[in-house]
């Protein structure tokens, strides 16, 4: 697959054909290494947006009246899909949302597991049936919600695509799918990917446009479930729209997620982590650490080794080779964490490596590109609105203190809740942080990433709604359960 041969990149897909939207103020998309114009997606009108509903709804009766078994065939057939064309999906990732190839081929392989999770969907689907009393039985079965809405991010646009998808398509549901304007052309590929698969017109729609869209597609009576994953403000704001509308609805939001490094870690261990987590897709991830913790006198060594590996982090264009951390997505992203590091100088922080700074690889063609390099920042108040946003970047603030208990009160000093790792030899330190941490998901001398079959989740601002998204919650958020009991 290449740029050629999406020719309708930028089109709508209503009611199995793809056509430009109608509405107005078309979206520019940029490659984020370059900062060069690669696309224009006419996005889509409320009439667009009506159009899709409209095609789910008469898609809904025939597809959800196939077997289970048929409509996980269709996942399987994804699936082989997605093998036969990980590298050019991969390249189109990589030109759209800007991470390394690797990391771009990465994100297909999970996307693949979220399908394969999906397709043991007939494993999880066991019903209930219950002799009540003699000639009377009661069974409780499922049955799919209707027409659903899955808004998507930027840091993931295909293994988010095909994670909604997949869960939603098997348990019967049709779905209208609201790509991220800042990196569509990822999403459109893997939808036409999906489509490959011979779904019949209208089972899943994609459309591009802003806030408006989404607007008004939350609203719509005949959308039953929203999804979404996106930052903190948003997350909240679809919540509390999709749920007054009487919607199910998961929406996962923004993290601060801390790593504790304790007196007797293995620091070479601790610090090759934190930069893994850290700066992998360029801090882009939701459960990137950004936060670090420093218990005691190991301060000084584990800052050292933090700056030694992080300097050997080579930035550049993602499809480079021997490049290990691409751009971040657009260039207000870049705006943002700028504005950030010049706030934290003025507060008194220290700078300890500026990625600010950062000269890519490639010369001229990346002097345009959306490039920030490595970052510790030192001394900075905890409590400080900056320290406590979400900057979304490869951007850590590295915090000293003097015990356990101290350590744990600043991990849960957020309104966040996603993730949060420790670095210990200590099986009882170990216990004692999992224990008292307010995190969803909790690594210990790890990076604390489930396999898509497991369920992960975050705690306050980090998520709202009904249920999360991985391992076999999706089974319960698209299905409905229906009481039969019967007499004979």
């Amino acid at each position: 697959m290449t740029f050629t041969e999406l020719d309708s990149i930028a089109a709508n897909l209503i009611d199995g054909q793809w056509r430009p939207g109608s509405g107005t103020a078309t979206i520019a998309v940029y490659d984020p290494a370059t900062g060069s114009r690669i696309a224009e997606v006419a996005p889509a009108s409320i009439a667009d947006a009506d159009a899709a509903v409209a095609a789910a709804e008469r898609a809904f009766p025939e597809w959800s009246a196939r077997s289970l078994s048929d409509r996980v065939g269709f996942l399987y057939r994804m699936r082989g899909l997605l093998v036969d064309n990980t590298e050019a999906l991969a390249r189109v990732i990589t030109s759209d949302q800007g991470k390394t190839l690797d990391e771009a081929r990465g994100e297909v392989a999970r996307a693949m597991d979220f399908l394969e999770t999906a397709i043991a969907a007939p494993m999880l689907y066991h019903g209930e049936n219950i002799n009540v009393t003699t000639g009377l039985d009661a069974r409780r079965v499922r049955e799919p919600l209707g027409v659903c809405l899955a808004v998507t991010p930027s840091n993931f646009p295909v293994m988010n695509t095909v994670q909604f998808s997949a869960w939603a398509l098997v348990t019967g549901n049709t779905l209208i799918i609201k790509a991220s304007e800042q990196d569509p052309i990822a999403s459109s590929a893997a939808i036409r990917l999906l489509q490959r698969a011979g779904l019949p017109a209208g089972v899943l729609n994609l459309v591009h446009g802003r806030a408006d869209v989404v607007q008004h597609l939350i609203s719509h009576p005949s959308v039953r479930a929203v999804s979404c994953i996106t930052s903190s403000p948003t997350a909240k704001a679809i919540y509390a729209q999709a749920a007054a509308a009487g919607k199910r609805v998961q929406a996962n939001g923004g993290a601060k997620n801390p790593i504790v490094v304790a007196p007797d870690a293995d620091l070479d261990r601790a610090a090759a982590g934190i930069i893994s987590s850290s700066y992998g897709m360029a801090g882009q991830r939701c459960l990137a650490g950004s936060r670090v913790v420093v218990i005691g006198e190991v301060y000084d060594a584990l800052m050292a080794k933090l700056v030694a590996g992080a300097e050997q982090i080579v930035v550049g264009a993602g499809a480079d080779e021997g490049v290990t951390m691409g751009p971040v997505v657009s260039a207000a992203s870049k705006e943002r964490i700028i504005a950030a590091l010049a706030e934290a100088e003025k507060l008194g922080a220290t700078i300890v490596l500026d990625g600010r700074r950062v000269k890519p690889t490639g010369g001229a063609e990346t002097e345009a590109g959306y490039f920030i390099g490595p970052t510790i920042v030192a001394g900075l108040d905890p409590r400080e609105p900056v320290e406590q946003r979400e900057l979304f970047g490869p951007v850590i603030n590295v915090h000293r203190v003097d015990s356990l208990d101290a350590a744990i009160a600043l991990s849960n000093d957020t309104e966040f809740g996603n993730a949060a790792s420790i670095f210990t030899t200590s099986g009882a330190v170990a216990a004692e942080f999992e224990r008292r941490v307010r995190a969803g998901n909790v690594g210990v001398n790890a990076f604390p990433a489930p396999p898509a079959n497991v369920t992960m989740g975050g705690y306050g601002e980090s998520f709202y709604g009904d249920s999360h998204v991985c391992g076999a919650a999706p089974l319960d958020f698209f299905t409905d359960q229906k009481l039969v009991v019967s007499r004979w």
